[in-house]
């Protein structure tokens, strides 16, 4: 189906429905929740049900998106309650933190033990790991999923609010590393300043993402540049960070939900000089969780990130090992467990 039909169809969905449940990835970050915001924005003129959740939501972190206090850490009780369910930026069903109880929905209703289920609709950014939705809304050439929310509020003859634009404007500028990375398309750039022009309000935005630092995460930037190692003859460049040094660094409630503290960390390295790849590993929870970066055309760390399982992508991936950290000579290895 054409993606703007996609986008057509989605929005009728919406209009159809009487309880909707929206969902963003596990830990969300700024582009998960500002998604979400934008699309409470449309609902709320359709006098739909709403229930928006993500899994370990940091709280007072994101308070400057709109619609951020509506979005809830507590499981929805019974997802056959919705007629839509909205999924926003988690790349695979994992991500959604209700993984198991999707699945079972969606079994149940093809076997016939249930009458009906919610519709569902990924919006994405992500490279595809695997179709579940009933409508899958993804272009991984986009820089966030803001940017895809805004072409539905296009596609659809939608008007764009202030609140709106400033979500859109969020997730571009948290995603692209406030336009350093090499996912700063034209195209991102464009609609930035279109959002400039429909009242998106950058100063405010630049205070909350850029200049609103904790103490304790700067404490984590300082170890992992203390922990950095390079290669200069490949232009790989890594640090690790294990989970008895985060646990020092980090308070409980930090470490729960981080937001994208880390991979503010691996962007940073990628723009190094002479660094052709960068990877940061760290601990968490019996699991080694590595996340790599480059800013260069003729490599795809989403194809590196695969052989550990992983995915993403081609400039940006991720995967997670069983297994614990172990010191080297050299660096660091996943021991696993």
């Amino acid at each position: 189906m054409d993606f703007t039909l996609k986008l057509q169809l989605a929005y009728q969905k919406i209009l159809q429905a009487k309880k909707i449940l929206l969902i963003g990835h596990l830990s969300p970050d700024a582009d998960a929740l500002a998604s979400i915001g934008a699309m409470i924005e449309v609902i709320k003129e359709t006098k739909a049900e709403i229930y928006a959740y993500t899994a370990n939501k940091q709280v007072g972190v994101y308070d400057f998106i709109a619609n951020e206090e509506l979005v809830s850490s507590v499981e929805p009780s019974d997802l056959r309650n919705f007629d839509l369910i909205l999924i926003f930026d988690c790349g695979s069903i994992a991500r959604t933190g209700l993984e198991t109880r999707i699945r079972n929905l969606i079994t149940a209703a093809g076997q016939g033990m249930i009458k009906s289920r919610p519709y569902i609709i990924e919006f994405d950014h992500h490279e595809p790991q695997e179709a579940y939705a009933d409508l899958e809304i993804r272009d991984p050439h986009k820089a966030s999923t803001t940017e895809i929310v805004y072409h539905f509020l296009k596609a659809n003859g939608l008007v764009i609010t202030k609140e709106m634009a400033n979500c859109i404007l969020i997730g571009l500028m948290t995603d692209t590393g406030h336009f350093l990375h090499a996912n700063s398309s034209q195209e991102a750039l464009a609609i930035a300043a279109e959002m400039l022009m429909r009242g998106a309000a950058l100063p405010k935005i630049i205070n909350k993402t850029v200049r609103n630092q904790s103490f304790s995460s700067l404490k984590v930037w300082g170890r992992a540049l203390k922990n950095m190692k390079y290669n200069s003859e490949t232009g790989f460049v890594f640090s690790a960070l294990t989970e008895e040094e985060l646990a020092e660094l980090l308070t409980p409630e930090e470490l729960l939900s981080p937001g994208d503290l880390f991979g503010g960390i691996v962007s940073f390295l990628s723009c190094l000089s002479g660094v052709r790849v960068a990877l940061f590993l760290r601990e968490e929870n019996g699991q080694v969780k590595g996340s790599l970066r480059t800013n260069l055309d003729d490599v795809d760390v989403a194809q590196l990130a695969g052989q550990w399982g992983g995915g993403g992508h081609k400039k940006a991936a991720g995967f997670s090992l069983k297994g614990k950290l172990q010191a080297t000579e050299t660096g660091w290895k996943v021991v696993r467990t």
